[in-house]
């Protein structure tokens, strides 16, 4: 395919658009290295669509420029007073790190996060407890099982005692 087909095909307006397939666009670098007249034709392409983007653009109201930008005014970058007569009132929090090697936490947290350990504790302790009057509790069963089971042998005259 020689230079005038690829600006006939389209393919320059692709390639400017950002639409062409990767092949494409590797295809057109390629001859805009090798083709002089491909380059000006490029660049024609991309004067025009940029003065057809001009004339449609619409420009924003002036106000909505300076509403935009109000909160990127700093009080010590703009000497001036801003308009309406207010005053910016601007807060500057230090924060240089901490030199210690430890975070340090408000003086309730602690207490909050001691009586979490402490009711962790208790917690941990009742669970302990209830497991092994549990297991008695099963062990009793059990023993209670065997003996009536012993005893329903016994009354049938199937006793055999247990060695």
């Amino acid at each position: 395919m020689n230079v005038q087909e690829y600006i006939d095909n389209g393919l320059v307006e692709s390639y400017v658009l950002g639409i062409s397939t990767p092949e494409e666009k590797e295809e057109m670098e390629l001859l805009l290295k090798a083709s002089p007249e491909l380059r000006t034709e490029l660049q024609s392409v991309e004067r025009t669509l940029h003065r057809l983007l001009q004339e449609d653009a619409v420009p924003p109201p002036l106000e909505l420029r300076a509403r935009t930008l109000t909160p990127y005014n700093w009080a010590d970058a703009n000497p001036q007073e801003p308009p309406g007569g207010k005053k910016a009132n601007y807060t500057f929090i230090n924060i240089a790190p901490n030199q210690n090697d430890y975070i340090t936490v408000h003086r309730m947290w602690k207490w909050i996060f001691f009586a979490a350990f402490l009711l962790f504790k208790f917690c941990l302790f009742l669970a302990i407890y209830f497991y092994f009057k549990y297991r008695q509790v099963e062990d009793r069963q059990q023993e209670r099982e065997k003996v009536r089971r012993e005893m329903q042998q016994q009354s049938a005259g199937q006793y055999t005692p247990a060695r």
